[in-house]
């Protein structure tokens, strides 16, 4: 599951991350690229993860262990955000890896975003999550105990080559990393989810048994738009298990106008198995 950021730790980072792309693409590609490999670190560095991680610890000590860690080569931004993390959200250890993940998602959102990919972005991450949900071969051997997390890594990184840009397919090798394989879906969405709200937008995920044309697509925006109140952005997954209509999630909520829907309902009424 993914590990949100809480307010007073997204407005820190947020700071530290624009100031960083505000020195050009490379410091902030830099900066996802440090966030990335220490929380690839932590997830099986115990000790160091609770160093950094201990509240009790001052933010100096740490930014002598990151730059003894790093050997100079870390950004200052990185640097900075790290020796500070646990000053501005408490969180349980074995959690530590997927804040610093989560932060990792966000310079990659900011990154995107002064490239004008943020709309590229979230789609390629949805994509990938729908992928895992629908290939269950793919799914199958993402979450075999038996096979190596390295095994799964190059799965997906070749089933992804020249599909989707570089920071979707580091945030997706990172997903993998992280769970092992499982839960990719969940991780990417969330990922995804939270680049539209960065322009207050929400993602609806819609199920569909046919493709949508450009027309039903507008009709189906405007709609949840007026329902929801704020501006929607499509994720449309052909699923011809849906029988008819569409079925849309956004966050919590699902909207089931599906034709199987409403046979288990009759059915469910009627005692029919």
């Amino acid at each position: 599951m993914a590990t949100e950021v809480n307010q007073a730790l997204a407005g820190h980072a947020q700071g530290l991350l624009d100031e960083a792309a505000g020195r050009g693409r490379r410091a902030i590609d830099q900066v996802q690229a440090d966030l990335d490999q220490l929380a690839r670190l932590l997830v099986h560095q115990v000790r160091l993860r609770k160093a950094l991680a201990d509240p009790g610890l001052p933010p100096e000590p740490k930014r002598a262990l990151l730059a003894d860690l790093g050997q100079g080569r870390l950004d200052e931004a990185s640097v900075e955000l790290l020796a500070t993390v646990a000053t501005r959200q408490r969180v349980r250890l074995r959690d530590f890896p997927g804040l610093l993940a989560a932060l990792a998602a966000m310079a990659a959102f900011t990154g995107a975003e002064r490239a004008g990919q943020l709309d590229q972005l979230e789609g390629e991450l949805f994509s990938v999550a729908a992928m895992y949900e629908q290939e269950h071969a793919l799914r199958s051997a993402l979450t075999d105990p038996g096979l190596p997390v390295a095994n799964k890594r190059a799965l997906v990184a070749d089933l992804l080559d020249g599909k989707v840009g570089g920071r979707a397919a580091a945030l997706a090798d990172l997903a993998v990393e992280l769970h092992e394989g499982h839960d990719l879906d969940t991780l990417l969405k969330g990922w995804a989810e939270a680049a539209a709200a960065r322009h207050d937008r929400v993602v609806a995920e819609v199920r569909s048994a046919v493709e949508l044309d450009d027309r039903r697509r507008a009709r189906l925006t405007e709609v949840l738009t007026r329902v929801l109140g704020k501006p929607v952005l499509l994720q449309v997954t052909v699923d011809k298990a849906i029988l008819g209509s569409v079925v849309v999630r956004v966050g919590d909520e699902l909207f089931d106008g599906s034709i199987r829907s409403r046979l288990e309902q009759a059915r469910e009424a009627l005692g029919v198995a």
